[in-house]
């Protein structure tokens, strides 16, 4: 397994929508590359990572919202990882009820935000053998599924707050990596 470069805003990567994984493509490689996203995401660490975080724009997810709450062993990673990967992953039904949970997101670094989504989803997606799947997922894991499925669209999370805030964000940090770039010379 291998850990994968995160790409962050402003990579025009992250605002393109993603084409489904067809099914010559259920084979070995996409089993390694969903293992290479899992283990991307816990070295992070984090919740959930999409494709498209790392520059592949097919439509893969992977989440492990448990994750969050998980004893870690000596390396620091959760015991027992029960990720769930998801190929193609469409929402059937979304209960009318919201949830606001403050969301951070990994391909946009120290930032949070307040979004609200709806509490219960009921999704439909492949697994990494090509089998079809379905769940509904509650609360937060409803929270992290949701978020994740927005990076297919090519939507991250600055996308759902006022353009100045936006602004302000990208602004931020061009100088923070600005300043980095000067350090490093």
């Amino acid at each position: 397994m291998a850990v994968l470069d995160i790409l962050t805003v402003p990579n025009p990567v992250l605002t393109r929508k993603c084409r489904l994984v067809g099914p010559d493509e259920f084979h070995d490689g996409l089993r390694t590359f969903i293992s290479d996203l899992a283990e991307t995401m816990y070295a992070a660490p984090g919740v959930g990572l999409a494709a498209p975080q790392v520059g592949d724009l097919r439509r893969i997810i992977v989440a492990d919202p448990g994750n969050a709450k998980r004893e870690e062993d000596a390396n620091g990673r959760p015991r027992r990882p029960r990720f769930v990967a998801m190929i193609n992953p469409v929402i059937v039904e979304a209960s009318r009820d919201k949830i606001t949970w403050e969301e951070g997101c990994l391909s946009v670094p120290e930032f949070n935000e307040d979004v609200a989504r709806p509490r219960r989803v009921l999704i439909k997606w492949f697994d990494e053998h090509g089998r079809n799947q379905q769940q509904w997922f509650e609360d937060y894991d409803a929270v992290v599924i949701q978020h994740e499925m927005d990076h297919l669209e090519g939507t991250v999370i600055l996308d759902k707050v006022s353009r100045l805030k936006k602004s302000r964000y990208l602004s931020r940090r061009t100088k923070v990596r600005g300043r980095d770039e000067l350090l490093v010379e």
